[in-house]
């Protein structure tokens, strides 16, 4: 087994450098957003164009976020989720924002595959493909067969990203303590949810815990006929002693498909099964996978579902996970004013909080949208006025409450292209009985 150092883990938190380079960075950025908005300003004083100036503003916020590098944009990415935050049309623009960055080159791939293994890359490959299959911010996959004769597939964290994403993140912290100083930004929990999130970036430099999560879903559906995670190859590489680098079974064939690739009847079966394994996580094991996306989520020919990635995973305790069986339940029987309580009950909300006001605004929305099947139920519709009515009452919902959501709504795309007439609320019914019966 090759292993490392764990002093390699102690070099990468100590960055006298990074820190003051990245305020520099990040200092400027900000100097000429500041320049730029007082720009805007003056030439929409005037009161008819302030909305104008508001879109010129959400535009000039996304485009300093892709300047400002890797952990601004995962940083947006889960922010644009947390529309019970910030407005739907800032959360909109900031879910546009992907992590459109390079392969490392092949020769730097193979050099740091090799450093993180303690120069025995050669030892357990026979071969090495340095050109990436998978491609982003924070780290790289690539293609390998081992002395053994299999094939795997080896995650490379990038060179000193964790460093970057460390000293922007402390950068982040201490903005956030400032702005929860100000009055505009009193009412909003900045603090916390700076820490939230950064929380949820900082995870996926952690590849032991990524191997936990990939190990945990496997074992958890492994009853599900027809889902499959890849295995982590431990005895190959042990990411608990080995720096930035997992090996992992390689799986063939992971290409995005339609559902013309598919035979007619495939469509409705693998989102159904898709959502076996969704609800399952949610109600059942309470180890949820949040991206579920195209590139996380694949579609086999053989009728079967491949989970890859388990870097953005939540860990529901057991009251939140008995809290979203409940709120699913009312949900289904078209009861808004148990789906209000639940709401209240896992929130955060203020001294003049208007209870009857929020109520009956949750009741018509729930029984506007109670039973209705896929193709007439909006998921990302029904959560923007959910959260919207949240953002306006400031009842802000604690993460573990949101981040499954999140997994629904990553999620309702591939339902409506392969399956328009998936009952996905009655489909979950069984779960949650399931769950509120082990919660009794």
């Amino acid at each position: 087994m090759a292993t490392q150092q764990n002093s390699a883990s102690r070099r990468s938190r100590r960055s006298p450098v990074v820190l003051p380079a990245r305020a520099i960075r990040v200092g400027w950025l900000l100097a000429a957003t500041a320049t730029r908005v007082a720009v805007l300003w003056l030439a929409t004083r005037p009161a008819r164009h302030r909305a104008r100036f508001a879109g010129k503003m959400i535009d000039l916020a996304v485009r300093q976020i892709n300047r400002g590098g890797p952990t601004f944009i995962k940083m947006a990415q889960l922010l644009s989720t947390r529309v019970d935050l910030l407005p739907s049309a800032l959360c909109a623009k900031l879910a546009t924002l992907h992590d459109n960055v390079p392969a490392m080159r092949p020769k730097v791939a193979r050099r740091l595959a090799d450093k993180r293994l303690g120069g025995a890359l050669d030892e357990l490959c026979t071969e090495f493909d340095s050109d990436a299959v998978a491609s982003g911010s924070i780290a790289c996959v690539y293609r390998a067969t081992l002395r053994d004769g299999s094939t795997v597939a080896i995650k490379v964290r990038r060179a000193r990203v964790d460093r970057v994403l460390r000293a922007d993140l402390a950068l982040m912290r201490t903005v956030s303590r400032m702005m929860a100083l100000l009055p505009a930004f009193r009412s909003l929990p900045v603090r916390e949810m700076v820490d939230q999130l950064g929380g949820a970036i900082g995870a996926q430099l952690d590849f032991a815990r990524e191997a936990d999560a990939l190990r945990a879903l496997a074992d958890n559906l492994r009853e599900l006929p027809g889902v499959h995670v890849p295995a982590v190859r431990t005895d190959v590489v042990d990411p608990n002693h080995t720096e930035g680098i997992l090996v992992m079974e390689f799986v063939p064939g992971l290409i995005r498909r339609s559902p013309a690739d598919l035979p007619p009847a495939a469509g409705p079966a693998l989102v159904s099964l898709c959502l076996d394994a969704v609800y399952q996580m949610l109600f059942q094991d309470g180890l949820v996978h949040n991206d579920l996306h195209p590139g996380n989520l694949y579609f086999m020919a053989d009728g079967s579902i491949v989970i890859v990635d388990a870097g953005f995973v939540t860990r529901l305790s057991a009251g939140a996970k008995r809290s979203f069986a409940e709120f699913f339940y009312a949900m289904a029987l078209g009861d808004g004013e148990r789906c209000a309580e639940i709401l209240i009950e896992t929130g955060k909300r203020p001294d003049s909080f208007a209870v009857r006001s929020f109520r009956k605004e949750i009741s018509e929305l729930v029984r506007a949208n109670s039973g209705a099947r896929s193709k007439d139920f909006n998921l990302l519709q029904f959560s923007a006025t959910l959260f919207d009515i949240q953002r306006r009452h400031q009842l802000y919902a604690e993460p573990e409450f949101v981040f499954p959501i999140l997994s629904l709504l990553v999620l309702e795309g591939a339902i409506k292209e392969f399956a328009p007439d998936t009952d996905f609320q009655s489909k979950a019914v069984p779960y949650v009985l399931a769950a509120l019966a082990d919660a009794a």
